[in-house]
């Protein structure tokens, strides 16, 4: 296992593990511009998944890294075994926003998933800390597709990630913009999260240490976008 290491001149830093392109890490900076590590590295089964996993877990092999530089911009491609291969490339500006691009040409009706874990604290739970989701249906672990409209599974507007009753899976809408908003009052600290993805499982963590995040894109090609800054 190998770590890699992005960086950008306001003093974001992003740690990506050749363990399943995993991000391990990511020191950003508060208000006041002061860095604390808001990933969460000891998450469950962090890092890319391919489902349905055609034989083996993605997330738990080391996958070839190549570093690169295009337009201004640092990245790293990570290529994964086997013959399902997932291409996934990160890529790091200077506007504090991380890209990722998924494709799995040979698994073309697959899904890729991108499992992380945050805490915009650097510390502590995030029960305190609003989640914005812009999904009109949810599917709750055990339960089926319902409106989130009138139930606890609504963070149409901001709501603190600890009135979640617990896990699930939002449906998102193409086109949709910014699906996610995660924020933390005491810090300042802002993650907005745009994607193509059709769906967005999260829950808290147990102990509520972190937030977990998982985007499940298109085999085909997926695009996900992390811009990280700060609020009033």
């Amino acid at each position: 296992m190998y770590l890699f290491t992005l960086g950008n001149k306001n003093g974001l830093q992003i740690r990506i593990s050749t363990l399943g392109a995993a991000i391990v890490g990511l020191h950003a900076p508060n208000r006041h511009g002061l860095l604390a590590n808001i990933v969460y590295s000891k998450a469950m089964d962090a890092g890319i998944h391919l489902l349905p996993a055609p034989g083996h877990a993605l997330h738990r092999l080391a996958w070839h890294a190549v570093p690169l530089v295009e337009d201004a911009r640092v990245g790293l491609r990570l290529v994964s075994p086997g013959p399902h291969a997932v291409v996934a490339t990160y890529f790091l500006d200077d506007t504090n926003e991380l890209s990722l691009r998924c494709e799995a040409a040979a698994a073309a009706h697959s899904s890729v998933c991108l499992r992380m874990a945050f805490n915009l604290a650097g510390e502590g739970d995030v029960l305190a800390q609003l989640l914005t989701v812009r999904a009109a249906r949810v599917v709750p672990t055990g339960a089926h597709e319902q409106e989130v409209a009138g139930t606890p599974w609504d963070c149409r507007l901001a709501r603190p990630v600890g009135e979640l009753p617990g896990q699930a899976r939002y449906l998102l809408e193409p086109g949709a913009g910014i699906v996610l908003r995660l924020m933390d009052l005491a810090s300042g600290r802002l993650l907005n999260m745009s994607t193509d993805a059709a769906s967005l499982r999260l829950g808290a963590g147990e102990p509520p240490s972190h937030l977990w995040l998982e985007p499940c894109m298109a085999a085909a090609g997926g695009t996900l976008r992390l811009q990280f800054g700060t609020g009033a």
